[in-house]
């Protein structure tokens, strides 16, 4: 009797108490599912909107860019499916584009962790075709990366090509070989979405440049790299797909909830294997081309005021036999980026005629019939079977999307179409995923105790106070009705309160006050 009559005067001395302030329990926040796609100019979709290096909007990633993305690229055209998705589940959802054009795998994980970091090759890229200061573009990606990775629901991941590429062709440029120089400036263009005509006459624009620099030892170094390229290619590949599992483990460090979608690469020249005979082996191209294209320049001075006689025997039949019938349309299309006309009527012009076929023959002509030999389909789909087994190991999602069509033209880079049917992929490959994920966030009611009406978890003489605030019409903030009903009779009443007096005080009670309510 003394236990019960103490909490009576314990609660009535605590009523004019100011309560504490308790978020509410049955608080609801809205849903979002937020989506983020990290890749390099393929997903960042270059070349959709604009012709030109400098002016594709696609080449530097920013805030605005974020704000009004490339319609065409797969990260948007996915992110209008995610939508519809969210719909049905109740979900705002979003879809950030941080796809970077020009970085490797290798510039991605060290952006995410190193402030104002800048891709080594976009960088170099930047300066050489944008002009000096642009790469500065570069340092806030740290920012941005680590601004939208935390919170991501989902991240997809389209990396490795370039750690290929690149790893090919900056050591080139970073040679001071003339020739190696001079191709990798040529292939990059090409890379970058330029035509045949325009990359090919640079790089033999700048080889007739630098003809009286050339030595025989340069040749030899150059045709001994491009040699060593099959040699290496395994390399090149397993270098790639270990950068792409550190972009993998480094987005899982900076956000570990998230689902991650590892896309694969896709064979930009895949239609040429429909073309028997054609399919070349790029460094062999390369060798053809740009060696023998020195080999012309550097002897072109020798035999000026000479006869050509038999000194063209050397050059391939099927382009001498073409000579005459090609000159026209492709010393129009050509003799621009090489030679002017005084330079062009001094030299000997069989010589010139042989050194503008080779041009057109090797690599002017559709690249991708000339690329898609042993150095891209084997390197592909040995790096997208490296990427698969990346997938398992660190719990993701592979998508295919190697054998998506695509025009035949001479850009790396896919299509609308192409960017249609890589989101298709992607959505077909996660969209149970992604469904599961929104329906096991439906927020679980919570927990509530008979008696706990101030919502801490327990029953206790705070409990007393709140109920009989709230009976005195005393506003309490917190304040859980649903466990104030003890006596189940549908009102709150100074009954209610004096069950709960007596559950505090150790008091026999009629009610289940403490337990759950069903």
């Amino acid at each position: 009797m003394i236990k019960r009559i103490l909490s009576i005067i314990l609660a009535v001395a605590m009523l004019g108490s100011v309560a504490t302030v308790i978020a509410s329990a049955e608080e609801t926040t809205e849903k979002t599912y937020k989506y983020v796609a990290l890749g390099d100019s393929i997903a960042a979709g270059y070349g959709l909107t604009a012709s030109g290096t400098a002016n594709d909007p696609a080449l530097i990633l920013s805030e605005d860019l974020i704000a009004n993305p490339i319609q065409d690229a797969y990260a948007h055209v996915f992110g209008e499916r995610l939508a519809e998705i969210g719909a049905e589940y109740g979900y705002t959802t979003t879809a950030t584009n941080l796809a970077t054009t020009a970085y490797r795998a290798e510039d991605v994980a060290k952006t995410i962790t190193t402030e104002g970091y800048k891709g080594t090759v976009a960088a170099h890229i930047l300066e050489a075709f944008v002009g000096q200061g642009a790469s500065e573009a570069l340092v806030p990606y740290h920012d941005i990366f680590n601004n939208y990775l935390p919170d991501a629901d989902m991240v997809s991941i389209q990396l490795g090509g370039n750690d290929i590429v690149m790893g090919i062709i900056y050591p080139m440029i970073q040679s001071g070989n003339p020739i190696l120089n001079d191709t990798a400036t040529a292939v990059a263009l090409l890379l970058f979405g330029q035509s045949p005509t325009v990359a090919v006459g640079a790089g033999v624009k700048m080889l007739m440049r630098d003809k009286d620099l050339i030595t025989a030892d340069h040749i030899a170094e150059a045709v001994a790299y491009f040699g060593a390229i099959t040699d290496n290619a395994d390399m090149y590949v397993q270098n790639a797909a270990d950068n792409v599992e550190e972009v993998v483990k480094t987005v899982q460090e900076v956000n570990p909830d998230a689902d991650i979608a590892l896309i694969g690469m896709y064979n930009p020249y895949g239609n040429s294997l429909e073309y028997e005979g054609q399919v070349r082996d790029i460094c062999t191209v390369m060798q053809n081309m740009f060696v023998k294209a020195v080999d012309e320049a550097v002897d072109i001075e020798i035999a000026i005021g000479e006869k050509a006689g038999d000194e063209t025997s050397d050059i391939p039949a099927e382009a001498a036999e073409q000579v005459t019938k090609e000159l026209d349309g492709i010393s129009i299309s050509l003799n621009k980026y090489i030679v002017d006309n005084s330079y062009f009527e001094e030299m000997q012009k069989e010589r010139v005629k042989a050194l503008l076929t080779i041009a057109a023959n090797e690599l002017a002509y559709p690249i991708q019939y000339l690329t898609a030999g042993k150095n891209v389909e084997p390197q592909m789909l040995s790096l997208n079977e490296k990427l698969t087994a990346i997938a398992e190991r660190n719990n993701a999602t592979y998508v295919n999307v190697y054998d998506i069509s695509n025009e035949c033209n001479t850009d790396p880079h896919p299509t609308a179409a192409g960017h249609k049917e890589i989101a298709d992929r992607l959505e077909a490959t996660m969209n149970e995923i992604i469904r599961a994920k929104m329906a096991a966030a439906e927020p679980e009611k919570p927990t509530i105790l008979l008696g706990d009406v101030d919502g801490d978890g327990q029953v206790l003489i705070s409990d007393v106070t709140a109920l009989q605030r709230h009976i005195a019409e005393i506003e309490e903030e917190g304040f859980v009705e649903a466990a104030a009903d003890i006596d189940g009779d549908g009102e709150i009443t100074i009954n209610d309160v004096t069950q709960i007096q007596y559950y505090v005080a150790e008091m026999p009670v009629d009610y289940p006050i403490g337990e759950p309510i069903q």
